[in-house]
């Protein structure tokens, strides 16, 4: 007997959740050429480069390994924008502020910056 084939919800894309927007940014993020990291993020990434370093591998692995914080949003574009954390080894939270584009397969990071946790 063939095995059950798992049941993948669809993303609702009039209203994306977080878990479904994280789902797809990880998802998508496996696979780096879908990836562009604006020049303004890599802009600031040099200028955040005081405590653990953040570089290209370390924007990936927020992509890959990340959560939503908060949920997505509309931009002015029109694409759903979300903003994934990761913590850092000495108790720093980082984001990437993310763009999903729905019809090319790709996500575009924004920005990058440091959210400092809060106990």
């Amino acid at each position: 007997m063939d095995e059950p084939i798992p049941f993948k919800r669809p993303i609702r894309w009039t209203a994306p959740r977080a878990d479904e927007a994280e789902t797809l940014i990880r998802e998508w993020a496996k696979d780096t050429a879908r990836v562009l990291i604006t020049t303004h993020a890599l802009d600031r990434i040099d200028e955040r480069m005081e405590g653990p370093v953040i570089d290209t591998p370390t924007v990936y692995r927020i992509l890959q390994r990340g959560r939503v914080s908060g949920h997505p949003v509309r931009n002015e574009r029109g694409h759903w924008q979300a903003t994934m954390m990761s913590r850092m080894p000495g108790g720093r939270d980082i984001c990437a502020v993310t763009v999903i584009v729905r019809d090319d397969r790709r996500l575009i990071v924004r920005t990058v910056m440091w959210k400092d946790f809060e106990a």
